[in-house]
């Protein structure tokens, strides 16, 4: 993102890097579905159906036209995924793939915003394009291919943005951040380090990390016990969130009791470094905006997408409840009309 930033700005925008670098390691590491259901209970909302109303199981729903949509991404590097992809693969270019996906959803009407994780196995559709961004086709796979499919960073972002406005049966997503995993190490090391208690053993690692020590973890140490679990017996990936949860409480509190967290010096040095990391289609004064949105709105929950996983040919693969995914958008982003 090639901006200047005005020292006004600076540390609310840091202030809401080290939140998205809270959200990506929580929630990190977790076809399109065209509707087969019948007409009284189809969902057609056509970039949120602005203005119009759609029929669902029986009654009218009209599209909440006080929403902001950000889509966070956390971009592994090239050397974390392996990614291979035949002769469209773009690792040589230094493409990553989206292993974190949550879609922020601002309520401007109720001051509320609310969080859809969305996993990043699943199967969806990844839309190609030519050297010139001309449309090139699409294919069925992880979503979070979408990103490794665009021509730079940006495109990446874009692609990743079309997929999953698909996805969502095509609701519009106004903005998109991306970090790389890189950041979130420099952030935690901004932070002063995480102190907390380990719930696993990871003596695999250090000698000293056995389970239940307490340890401050530093930025590499933070990636790997957020995010391990080939050496470790967490196939369903549910007790690595469970340590997520458990960091990002730590790098809150190590953020709120850091005096100079808020320093205008402090946080230009962090902005600066993470800058490099970082890809938006915001603004500064967006990002300063955004900052100080989430911290006057109420805070009313995080949503994730029902459905089951699979393993495939050669990697997991998360596959949609149609029905509950419907019911899902219907809910954030569509009102019931009353009766007449």
């Amino acid at each position: 993102m090639k901006q200047k930033f005005s020292g006004r700005l600076i540390p609310t925008v840091v202030v809401l890097l080290a939140v998205i670098a809270g959200m990506i390691l929580v929630f990190g590491g977790l076809e399109r579905y065209l509707l087969s259901v019948d007409s009284e209970t189809r969902v057609d909302t056509g970039k949120n159906n602005a203005g119009g109303r759609i029929f669902y199981d029986g009654a009218w729903y009209a599209s909440k036209d006080a929403l902001e949509t950000i889509l966070i991404m956390g971009i592994d590097t090239v050397e974390d995924t392996g990614f291979t992809a035949g002769s469209s693969d773009r690792s040589e270019e230094g493409m990553g793939q989206a292993d974190f996906l949550e879609l922020l959803i601002l309520d401007k009407e109720n001051q509320e915003f609310r969080l859809l994780h969305i996993n990043r196995d699943t199967m969806a559709e990844i839309f190609q394009t030519d050297m010139y961004g001309r449309n090139a086709g699409s294919f069925r796979g992880q979503l979070a291919l979408a990103h490794a499919y665009g021509r730079d960073p940006d495109d990446g972002c874009r692609q990743t943005v079309k997929s999953v406005e698909n996805l969502l049966y095509g609701i519009s997503i106004d903005h998109y951040i991306s970090l790389t995993m890189d950041a979130v190490s420099i952030l935690n090391d901004k932070a002063g380090g995480v102190t907390l208690t380990l719930l696993d053993d990871f003596t695999h690692l250090d000698p000293n990390f056995h389970e239940g020590a307490v340890v401050t973890l530093t930025g590499e140490q933070a990636l790997v016990y957020v995010r391990e679990r080939g050496a470790l017996d967490d196939s369903s990936n549910l007790r690595r969130m469970e340590r997520q949860r458990q960091y990002m409480d730590g790098l809150f509190t190590a953020f709120r009791d850091s005096a100079d967290a808020m320093d205008e010096a402090f946080s230009m040095d962090a902005l600066l470094e993470v800058n490099a990391y970082m890809v938006s289609d915001c603004t500064a004064d967006q990002l300063s905006d955004l900052t100080e949105i989430l911290h006057q709105y109420a805070y009313a929950g995080i949503h994730t997408l029902e459905g089951e996983s699979v393993m495939g040919q050669s990697h997991m693969e998360f596959h949609l409840d149609d029905a509950a995914a419907q019911k899902t958008v219907l809910d954030l982003f569509y009102t019931l009309v009353p009766a007449e």
